[in-house]
């Protein structure tokens, strides 16, 4: 996992739990704490970190994932913003993600270990995102969609029914815009 998951994680633990709870995740987990943003980390890593902020916190692994990608869409956005001056829609922003993004981050990072979608664009108000990983963070993809909604001002409802924790070999990520 990129370092800059690991800053943003930083980061968004320190703003809603305060300074002391990022260090006491760090004691949990037995690490020093020190991310380079380019630089590449085991994903166990942030796992455990996870887990310990469940701990810590009485909140579901998955719903603190959820809010760690609605929380990394504002600073992609600022430091990204080229990836999101163009779109003019979430479900454009949504349709980029792996042909145009992930394709310009591969560049950069080649051993950025990214996951891969496909799409069924069933019609103008819905898209179905189909999410492979072998980390199965669609969590956090439900939250980075949270996020870019949040971003383009538009609403929408979230159908997760095909999902890799449930066994199956992908997530499919059903959205039906309603704004």
């Amino acid at each position: 996992m990129k370092g800059i998951v690991f800053c943003l994680l930083n980061e968004m633990v320190e703003e809603q739990f305060g300074l002391e709870a990022w260090d006491d995740l760090l004691d949990a987990v037995g690490t020093d704490g020190v991310y380079v943003a380019t630089e590449t980390y085991d994903d166990a890593e942030l796992l455990a970190l996870v887990a310990a902020a469940e701990k810590a916190t009485g909140i579901a692994a998955a719903d603190l994932v959820r809010q760690f990608g609605a929380y990394m869409i504002p600073h992609f956005a600022k430091n990204y913003a080229t990836f999101f001056e163009n779109q003019t829609s979430l479900k454009a922003f949504l349709l980029s993600v792996d042909q145009v993004i992930h394709v310009e981050v591969r560049k950069l990072y080649p051993d950025a270990g990214l996951p891969t979608f496909d799409y069924e664009d069933e019609q103008d108000n819905e898209l179905t995102m189909i999410y492979k990983s072998p980390r199965k963070l669609c969590a956090l993809a439900e939250g980075l969609i949270a996020g870019s909604a949040a971003h383009f001002g538009e609403q929408y409802e979230l159908r997760h029914d095909i999902c890799m924790h449930k066994g199956d070999d992908h997530c499919a990520l059903h959205m039906t815009l309603t704004s």
